[in-house]
């Protein structure tokens, strides 16, 4: 997926993650939540989070932005959060 969300804007909006698994350069692919990724960035309460979200993970495929899930409280569901990029848009 095309995005132009960069890393740079999402470390500016929420900091840098708490926790990173796979990397840039990570061979294997995985999928979760829908998304097929082969990084992803997790934070637990993230500043400035506008969704107010418990937690977000940030997928990544290579430099590819590949899409972010939300949990509102620590037992909820994940939710796939599709406001991220006008989010970012507004904070620039």
């Amino acid at each position: 997926m095309a995005s132009s969300i960069r890393r740079n804007d999402v470390v500016k909006l929420f900091g840098t993650p708490d926790r990173t698994e796979g990397s840039v350069n990570e061979p294997r692919e995985r999928e979760e939540n829908g998304f097929r990724f082969n990084e992803r960035w997790l934070y637990k309460r993230p500043r400035n989070d506008p969704a107010r979200a418990y937690e977000r993970v940030i997928y990544w495929h290579r430099y590819d932005f590949v899409g972010s899930c939300i949990r509102r409280s620590p037992d909820g569901p994940w939710e796939v959060d599709g406001s991220l990029a006008g989010c970012l848009s507004q904070a620039a």
